[in-house]
């Protein structure tokens, strides 16, 4: 046995440390996973669970780049600063989780010859492009990759200078050429590294400021065959390799630039209209690149942990079990603060100043009398990210209490519950479905004073978190899942009991030794006065001992502190990977797959929300801008709920000895949403994070010129997001046809 003192106080420290540092350095908010948090040093690779992905950024160095972008930047100036502040931001988050690389293009002076450099162009600039960064060291015979390269990034970027040193004309936009020789070296790196782990995925950025030409940079747009959309086709169809498209000047707003992002997976094209924009539409690329790339290669290395709590009727019983407590008092009370409040399982600080929930999938069930068949056993809440709201609610005696039954949730017997579904009402509205749920008061005596009618079926519970395992596994290998798993990914089990088990020895023996053969551990925790007892303190031990392969003793929690430090001591035995804490849970506390993530809006915008399943956003009107967008009606379905538990009629020995049992209160697991959003904000959709589809057509005026020709054209602040009328009704079709083609897919690896 373990009896533990509350974690010192640094550990406490840590925990509001980290989460104020989290809040203060994300970037992005209301997307999902949740924005990112790094570690404020590099971590190397071999310390991932993952092979990191190749990153290129791919820049636009035709001279148009040198057109003023607003009243201080031009367009490189522009595109410098924010290619600096994506590898900067977030506490540098991307040089530390993905392998970067570097690329400007411009067009090829004599097409076929090889080595050929552009007249009045010093920046290197070879047959078209040049790679400034690349992944790795092609001279070095183990060809290391550059690992945290994030400073070779920003030199190179900034130290580069304006194309031609400020000429508006002289260098063209060959971007196909650009995408080609991308592709070449990122097939190159795959195959000079055949001893990866596996396949290393990529993702391009191409960031551009008008229309492709042909190689020669003479014809605008160029023939058919220099399409670039073509080669970001190839890649993303053939290599699953997305290219995010940023488009500045006269390519905003244009349907060549959302071809491309389409032909590449991403949906439309990232729009900046001035220099913030600019700054703000990278690091939106950053966060889907932690939604698309990152989190499916690091989602095996977050452990999943399932809580399984006693729901017994002694946990809401005080006095030896011979009085119902009231709020605060009850085991039930302490134990729902220990795993969801202001120091809980979720708020444990690791690797310096991560909270836990950041790192791992957690998961709840609770089991208590095993009659009338199938028993009490309940999985409340899947393993999954961020659950701590979850979690509080789906333990909250207010959460299933409702009049006529229930009309004081501390009140004593007899009270009857009335489970719900938190992804079914709104409040409060889960993303997951998310089952409340309490133990019996049942007061079969005129006089009773004490809880009655659950008991302590732990088998029940055991077999419930069992099977649930297994069915996750299978269905988590496939790579549609939302976190998707491998062999690799590790589960654990915690299970908080404040009393000795009904069940049989061999009942309860026989599923933890099970899942520990099968590589899950599980810790137990005697919670409660109660479990002092010569009897309890056996049968705790012997689950230990099973869960453990012997070799973890049990820990014993008198009370919400002595609790609170059991979960964190358990906490501390786990390993973590330092590369997956991508997730900051202080900003989004529970991910929102079902809806449409918002963008960030401008400063001058405010929106009127609604808070329902129907909701419509206005958005300020700026100056010769009217934008009204309508998103397409998304119905979801969840599947019925069903728990499944082996029934063992036997005698009961749940404090008080005297029951009465009464059929349990059962509730729908089925949910069906439907939601009609409409929103105002420009719209991007990127693959496993789709967004509103809009139509826009919107006008104004400015001081561009167009792309390499030097002429005058339109282009306005604000919004970010020009098109021509025509154009842009055509812009907004094409975006609904690819939005509703592809949300059945993405529906299904979201919520599968």
């Amino acid at each position: 046995m373990k009896r533990l003192s509350l974690i010192g106080s640094w550990k406490r420290l840590g925990v509001q440390v980290g989460l104020l540092a989290g809040v203060g350095i994300a970037f992005i908010g209301g997307s999902e996973p949740p924005p990112a948090v790094a570690a404020p040093v590099c971590t190397s690779e071999g310390e991932c669970t993952f092979v990191k992905p190749l990153f290129m950024i791919i820049a636009d160095y035709s001279t148009s780049m040198n057109t003023m972008f607003d009243a201080n930047q031009t367009r490189w100036e522009a595109a410098v600063s924010a290619i600096v502040a994506m590898v900067d931001a977030d506490n540098g988050y991307l040089q530390g989780n993905v392998l970067l690389g570097l690329m400007r293009f411009g067009h090829d002076p004599a097409v076929g010859q090889p080595g050929t450099l552009i007249p009045d162009d010093s920046s290197g600039i070879v047959d078209g492009q040049k790679i400034d960064v690349g992944f790795y060291d092609e001279q070095d015979p183990e060809k290391a990759y550059f690992q945290c390269n994030g400073e070779a990034i920003k030199n190179a970027i900034m130290s580069v200078g304006a194309p031609i040193n400020g000429s508006m004309t002289g260098i063209g936009t060959w971007t196909k050429g650009a995408m080609d020789k991308a592709a070449a070296y990122i097939q190159q790196t795959w195959d000079e590294h055949p001893d990866d782990k596996q396949k290393r995925k990529a993702a391009i950025v191409l960031l551009t400021d008008g229309q492709w030409t042909d190689p020669s940079g003479t014809q605008s747009p160029g023939p058919a065959n220099q399409n670039p959309s073509i080669t970001a086709g190839n890649l993303f169809t053939q290599n699953q390799v997305p290219t995010y498209v940023v488009a500045i000047g006269e390519a905003m707003g244009k349907m060549f630039a959302d071809e491309i992002a389409m032909a590449g997976g991403t949906g439309t094209a990232y729009d900046a209209a001035n220099p913030a924009q600019l700054i703000d539409a990278l690091k939106m690329v950053v966060q889907a690149i932690i939604n698309d790339v990152i989190q499916p290669v690091c989602s095996p290395g977050l452990p999943r942990i399932m809580v399984l709590l006693d729901a017994s009727s002694s946990m809401l019983n005080i006095n030896n079990g011979t009085l119902a407590g009231k709020q605060g008092e009850t085991g039930w009370d302490q134990a729902r603060d220990a795993l969801s409040g202001a120091n809980s399982l979720f708020d444990q600080v690791v690797m310096g100043d991560q909270a836990v929930e950041n790192l791992v999938h957690l998961g709840l069930a609770v089991f208590g009398y095993n009659m009338p068949a199938p028993g009490e056993q309940k999985l409340l809440v899947d393993y999954g990210p961020c659950r701590k709201d979850n979690f509080a609610w789906a333990l909250d005696p207010a959460s299933s209490c409702e009049a006529p039954g229930c009309t004081d949730p501390w009140g004593g017997p007899p009270i009857t519950w009335t489970f719900k579904d938190g992804s079914a009402n709104d409040p409060p509205g889960f993303d997951s479905q998310t089952l409340s749920h309490m133990p019996k008061c049942d007061g079969p005596n005129p006089n009773q004073a004490y809880c009655s009618g659950s008991g302590t079926s732990t088998h029940l519970g055991l077999q419930l978190i069992q099977q649930n395992i297994t069915d996750y596994k299978a269905a988590c290998v496939n790579p549609m899942f939302p976190y998707p798993c491998d062999a690799n990914t590790k589960y654990i089990n915690i299970l908080v009991t404040d009393g000795a088990y009904d069940s049989t020895d061999a009942q309860v023996q026989m599923p933890l030794e099970a899942m520990y053969n099968s590589g899950v551990s599980t810790y137990v925790i005697g919670f409660g006065d109660v479990v002092n007892t010569p009897a309890s303190q056996m049968k705790l031990a012997k689950m230990a001992d099973w869960g453990s392969g012997g070799q973890i003793d049990h820990f014993q929690a008198d009370n919400q502190a002595d609790l609170e430090a059991a979960l964190a001591n358990i906490i501390e035995q786990i390993t973590f990977d330092p590369c997956c804490g991508f997730v900051n849970c202080a900003n989004v506390p529970e991910p929102t797959t079902n809806e449409p993530d918002p963008l960030p809006q401008n400063p001058s915008e405010s929106d009127s929300d609604s808070d329902s399943d129907t909701a419509t956003d206005t958005d300020a009107t700026d100056t010769a801008v009217t934008a009204t967008d309508t998103d397409a009606t998304d119905t979801n379905a969840s599947a019925t709920d069903t728990t499944d538990g082996t029934a063992t009629a036997g005698p009961t020995t749940d404090e008080p000895p005297t029951t009465t049992e009464e059929p349990p209160t059962t509730s729908a697991g089925t949910d069906s949403d439907t939601d009609t959003p409409t929103t105002t904000n420009t719209t991007q959709t990127s693959m496993g994070n789709v967004t509103a589809t809009d139509g826009e057509t919107e006008g104004g005026t400015g001081g561009d010129t167009d792309s390499d020709s030097g002429q005058p054209s339109t282009d306005e602040g604000g919004c970010g997001c020009k098109v021509d009328d025509a154009e842009g009704q055509t812009r907004g079709l094409l975006a609904s046809l690819f939005t509703f083609g592809l949300a059945g897919f993405i529906r299904r690896r979201r919520r599968a």
